[in-house]
């Protein structure tokens, strides 16, 4: 039973160090596609520059991160993984909601919470990586403190560009 769990933690662990790392580096290049950032930092040992794409929601006012939503590529399958990094104090059980323009929103569980803030974790399929690409606006949803819900849009544009210079 416990390798099982660590046959599953794996994955999760190597793209929120990812993720962590090309926060905390020096990124050797960030591009701007749209609303999105792709950046990339030389990390592996081929020397090759791992990437992932991202877009950050802050609070107007005080400039607190409210949101950071990130997609890479995550070992040992190589699939397409989004990280959603939200803020301490969520309300947990509901999880996360992603509503891509108009449709049905699908709902993922909160992985864990450190002091950092709360993390999901999700694969894409390629249906989901295709609507992304031709859709508008990306809605997350999830809950605060009082258990109200919280619907913060992101934008697509440049996703597809984004998602491509990732995937290279």
């Amino acid at each position: 039973m416990i390798a099982a769990m660590l046959r599953r933690s794996v994955p999760l662990m190597l793209i929120l160090a990812l993720s962590d790392a090309l926060d905390t580096a020096q990124a050797t290049d960030e591009t701007a596609y749209g609303a999105w950032t792709v950046r990339c930092e030389e990390v592996d040992s081929d020397g090759q520059p791992d990437c992932i794409m991202y877009q950050n929601l802050v609070m107007r006012t005080g400039g607190q991160p409210v949101l950071q939503i990130s997609v890479g590529f995550a070992p040992p399958d190589n699939q397409p993984t989004v990280v959603l990094n939200l803020p301490l104090g969520i309300y947990l059980p509901p999880g996360i909601g992603i509503r891509i323009d108009d449709t049905p929103p699908a709902r993922f569980p909160v992985e864990r919470c450190d002091p950092d803030g709360c993390q999901a974790v999700m694969k894409l399929r390629d249906t989901t990586v295709a609507q992304l690409r031709g859709g508008r606006k990306l809605e997350i949803e999830f809950h605060d403190g009082e258990r109200q819900p919280l619907e913060m849009p992101l934008s697509l544009d440049g996703f597809g560009a984004a998602f491509d210079a990732v995937a290279d």
